[in-house]
């Protein structure tokens, strides 16, 4: 599939939008605005006053020179050599000697050679195929064998395939819609990013975090995964064929209680990177009667390498709390 939107920041005016409605802030936030996350929010931050200090100029020495130092220690004199080469050539005159009286004592030692050591055969070995790397290496994996996503804004991790590949900036937003409307996602992990030739927002499989108003996780999980679909999934103006299965009832890691929904998605009018078929799924949690943090994820289907939705189901459920 390929993303319509792609990673933005700001609108052309500049102006940055709120990760829960899209609305414009304006200035930067204030201390004590709104979050939705796991956990409690952090308190305001206040910026102590600083005061110019006090400059002193450290006295500065000259370090005393000596004959043959280098980098403050002395180079020890060099030794004559004429003993050495002495010793080397008495040594020689020796050896000469002693395989001479050898090859006169061994009987025929003119016409047998001594028996040449037989070299060993050399084999070839393939170099093995270098492993992906975990992103957050200091950070244990729920589902044994996979990598952990942050989301830093959120407090939230999850897990993904080693063969992800992760935004460098986990706070990084990404957006599908319009600015003044738009799903965004914070913890962006991709697969096969840039598959499709000439159209790097390309990806067979993706998922982020976000926060979206509703009143509980249910209500929020079934509209976020609606609105996902709408925004990421429409084609020249042709919305795609919808199949929403029934809200589960799950629990996260720590024992956290979260709804998901989940989605097989048809496309009509599939574009040149897209599959025909897609499954969405959205994970929402930790709602406190205005807002629940939620994880979306999709993956085309009936491809080669297609993410499964059993993988799906685990890649959703490893949602926690960092």
């Amino acid at each position: 599939m390929s993303s319509p939107g792609g990673p933005w920041g700001s609108d052309p005016n500049g102006q940055q939008h709120a990760p829960l409605a899209g609305q414009p802030m304006g200035s930067p936030q204030q201390p004590g605005g709104q979050y939705q996350g796991f956990g409690q929010p952090q308190q305001p931050q206040y910026q102590q006053a600083q005061y110019p200090q006090p400059q002193f100029q450290q006295a500065q020495y000259q370090q005393p020179q000596y004959p043959g130092m280098v980098s403050g220690f002395p180079t020890p004199p060099k030794k004559s050599r004429g003993p050495v080469i002495a010793a080397i050539v008495l040594g020689v005159v020796v050896v000469i000697a002693i395989v001479t009286t050898i090859v006169v004592l061994v009987p025929g030692g003119s016409d047998e050679a001594a028996p040449q050591p037989t070299a060993k055969p050399t084999t070839s070995q393939s170099t093995p195929t270098a492993q992906p790397t975990a992103a957050n290496p200091d950070l244990p994996p729920v589902v044994p064998g996979w990598q952990v996503v942050r989301a830093p804004r959120k407090t939230a991790l999850y897990d993904v395939p080693m063969e992800w590949e992760l935004d460098p900036d986990p706070d990084g937003l990404h957006a599908y819609g319009p600015p003044e409307d738009p799903v965004t996602l914070r913890g962006v992990a991709d697969y096969q990013a840039g598959f499709c030739p000439g159209d790097s927002n390309s990806y067979r499989a993706t998922s982020g975090v976000s926060a979206r108003y509703g009143p509980d996780d249910t209500t929020v999980a079934t509209q976020t995964l609606a609105k996902f679909i709408e925004l990421a999934h429409t084609r020249d103006g042709v919305a795609p064929v919808v199949e929403t299965g029934a809200p589960e009832q799950i629990q996260l890691p720590g024992n956290i209680p979260a709804v998901r929904v989940t989605a097989r998605v048809t496309l009509p009018a599939p574009g040149q990177c897209d599959s025909a078929s897609v499954l969405a799924s959205v994970v929402a949690t930790n709602n406190d009667g205005q807002s629940s943090v939620v994880l979306i994820a999709a993956a085309d289907q009936e491809v080669e390498g297609a993410f499964t939705g059993d993988q799906l189901n685990q890649l959703t459920g490893s949602f926690r709390a960092e």
